[in-house]
């Protein structure tokens, strides 16, 4: 058989799906040298499978193989990217946040927010506690150079307006000395918010650090009922869930 022959037989049964040995079964002249060596094991694989691979050795390949494909797949062990870290209850949204992320924080749910003191935008001095609510205090840490700033502020204006009246209180917490930029977004943002300067970045490490906005919702006793950092779709939604649940 000519070379042409060969390659035309072999193509046959690669399609036919039967491997090398019909191939070279098909053939009229005999196998020999590799191509006998690769009939000769195929065959002796087929032959330990159909017949329930009796008297394989256990150390063969072949053994092993068979082996690894009757044992059941193992499952895959799977983390959650946002592990639950604490509930405050069942009404309330779960705080979830990345191990990264957690390790940026220093307070958490049931934890009683930090005493904060601080210097209020436009002049004069306020504690965080003389804007809480009988209910529930919203405070926000933010940053004008944080490009979820001014939505988080216009959103806790709207928040305000929907929950002033029914025992919430709101404060921000601007981030650094008063400028023209912190200045511009509160007053772009509505100026509804009393604001506090953290000029120094003390406040906002006495709850974590980096990570603006970040949102904290505390309960009547002061306590941190929900919070998250880095504010986005997701915060504003939750935010309005936790304040529904804690002013019923």
């Amino acid at each position: 058989m000519d070379r042409t022959g060969w390659i035309n037989r072999l193509a046959l049964a690669i399609i036919g799906g039967g491997g090398v040995a019909p191939f070279i079964a098909a053939c009229s002249e005999p196998a020999t040298g590799a191509a006998a060596t690769v009939v000769a094991e195929e065959s002796s694989e087929r032959k330990a499978q159909s017949a329930g691979d009796a008297g394989i050795p256990a150390d063969s390949p072949v053994a092993r193989r068979n082996e690894l494909a009757k044992a059941p797949a193992k499952p895959l062990a799977r983390t959650a990217a946002k592990p639950v870290t604490e509930t405050y209850s069942a009404s309330v949204p779960p705080v979830l946040l990345a191990a990264d992320h957690a390790q940026l924080c220093k307070i958490n749910v049931g934890d009683a927010f930090p005493a904060i003191a601080l210097p209020k935008v436009g002049g004069g001095n306020a504690k965080v506690a003389d804007f809480a609510g009988k209910k529930a205090t919203v405070v926000l840490f933010w940053g004008p150079d944080r490009w979820m700033a001014e939505g988080a502020l216009i959103d806790l204006g709207l928040e305000a307006a929907a929950f002033g009246g029914k025992g919430v209180g709101f404060v921000g917490i601007a981030e650094g000395p008063a400028n023209e930029k912190s200045d511009g977004l509160i007053k772009s943002a509505g100026a509804v918010l009393t604001q506090l300067a953290d000029v120094d970045g003390a406040a906002l490490a006495q709850v974590g650090e980096r990570s603006l906005p970040r949102v904290y919702v505390l309960d009547s006793a002061g306590k941190v009922a929900w919070f998250d950092i880095e504010y986005s779709e997701a915060t504003r939604r939750e935010l309005r869930q936790t304040l529904a649940e804690l002013t019923k």
